[in-house]
């Protein structure tokens, strides 16, 4: 870098792009969550029927998730400051738009172009980390950005809270639009004033790249000098099936379980809408722990993505376990396994869709790696809370719980066999030798 930028200067310009993205990514949730919050309010006013309200948030669902991987891709070839303030901006716009529109659906076609503009943040936010922060910088990046997921979470619930009892929602959507308005302002005007610090990074990232490039080409691997490899060849290459097997039981437990906890603890002990909602409110604040202890435990011992992961679902196993045997003698027990085991997931998740792609980024694919498995992982999310739904209404939640327990039995087996795999390509990966013949 420039003599000119000195260590205080940049670990200062850093902390703001990471703030920047911090801002970001808190304030998307609260224009992705609020239909949700909302939605109460549009039944019982006759907008929408609670059938065409599911169909929106599968659509909102299904968008999304493709999402993932066309702008993960995207990341990768697309300066991803611009994808980012698109993603900002369209979601705004789409719910000024849902504040305006009482018709079913036209409030469809809206909130699914919501869910693809969302879907313009985590990929490219990733490769923000790996382009423009320091490497001492990236791996704590990595952990604290999931705090950003319970601060917008709580905020999607207050505002409709606080809105829906002096207006109604079309007043919680535009004020949630307006937000995101607000924070695509805060974003643009962030990166103008590190235009170039931003610049600089990105030098020396293409330095180091050609490195990698010319190196690939004096091993004469397949890949042509001034090219990077496909994701589809890097995928085959690097082991990412096996962590992809992970990503589905790791989709399974964190999300798709979560999903399911306010209705579970409702049935299971009694309790009334308003406490369990409470109760799901909570669980994000506490869950984001197990991103920083997930974090931990891999960079002071393990030192492995997959290993650390199989920890993870070991602790997510002891819970469930737990909750099998004595969850039923009192609600605050369980409430707390199913805290600790979700905590656990989060910390499993960091591994998989933060820690590990960072290892790609010689080879300029840590958008497109994240973007392809956050695309994996969000199917597995909504497929599996689907099967949840009907175990739990045709066999129970006793059933549903055995089989929470085997999928993190079958997670923590995955982890195994893909860790001994992942130490060997993830060393190939950072030494840059992954197409080295022989």
């Amino acid at each position: 870098m420039n003599t000119t930028w000195t260590e205080k200067k940049i670990n200062r310009c850093a902390g703001e792009l990471f703030l920047l993205c911090f801002l970001a990514y808190a304030f998307s949730y609260i224009g992705r969550q609020n239909f949700s919050a909302c939605l109460p309010a549009m039944i019982s006013d006759g907008t929408l029927t609670k059938a065409f309200g599911g169909y929106i948030t599968t659509a909102y669902m299904v968008v999304y998730g493709s999402g993932q991987l066309l702008n993960g891709i995207g990341g990768s070839r697309i300066r991803p400051q611009y994808l980012i303030g698109c993603g900002l901006c369209g979601a705004g716009l789409m719910n000024l738009c849902m504040s305006f529109c009482s018709l079913p659906w036209l409030m469809l076609v809206i909130w699914s172009l919501n869910g693809l503009f969302h879907s313009m943040l985590w990929a490219p936010m990733m490769r923000v980390f790996t382009d423009h922060l320091p490497e001492s910088k990236r791996y704590a990046a990595g952990v604290n950005i999931a705090a950003s997921i319970p601060v917008g979470t709580v905020c999607a619930y207050l505002i409709p809270a606080l809105f829906l009892r002096v207006s109604d929602w079309h007043t919680v959507f535009a004020v949630c639009g307006g937000l995101l308005l607000l924070a695509f302002a805060v974003w643009t005007c962030g990166n103008l004033r590190l235009r170039a610090y931003i610049a600089s990074m990105e030098a020396q990232c293409r330095v180091s790249r050609q490195a990698v490039t010319d190196h690939h080409a004096s091993t004469e691997n397949r890949h042509a000098t001034g090219t990077r490899p496909s994701l589809i060849s890097v995928i085959l290459a690097s082991g990412l099936l096996l962590v992809l097997l992970c990503l589905l039981c790791n989709g399974a437990l964190k999300d798709a379980m979560n999903a399911w906890i306010p209705t579970f603890l409702s049935e299971r002990f009694g309790l009334d809408e308003s406490t369990s909602a409470l109760v799901s409110v909570i669980i994000p604040i506490v869950t984001v722990s197990g991103a920083y202890v997930s974090t931990w435990i891999n960079k002071k011992f393990i030192h492995n993505e997959l290993y650390t992961g199989g920890v993870m679902f070991v602790l997510s196993a002891v819970c469930i376990l737990v909750i099998r045997i004595a969850g039923d003698r009192s609600a605050l027990l369980c409430a707390f396994c199913l805290a600790v085991s979700i905590s656990s997931m989060w910390g499993a998740n960091t591994m998989f869709l933060t820690m590990l792609p960072y290892h790609f980024a010689g080879l300029g694919l840590t958008s497109s790696v994240t973007g392809f498995l956050n695309c994996c992982a969000y199917f597995a999310s909504a497929a599996f809370s689907s099967l949840y739904g009907l175990a739990a209404e045709w066999a129970g939640w006793s059933v549903l719980i055995l089989i929470w327990l085997a999928i993190s039995f079958l997670g923590i087996l995955v982890c195994l066999v893909g860790g001994r795999i992942w130490r060997k390509k993830s060393q190939q990966l950072d030494q840059g030798t992954l197409f080295d013949r022989g």
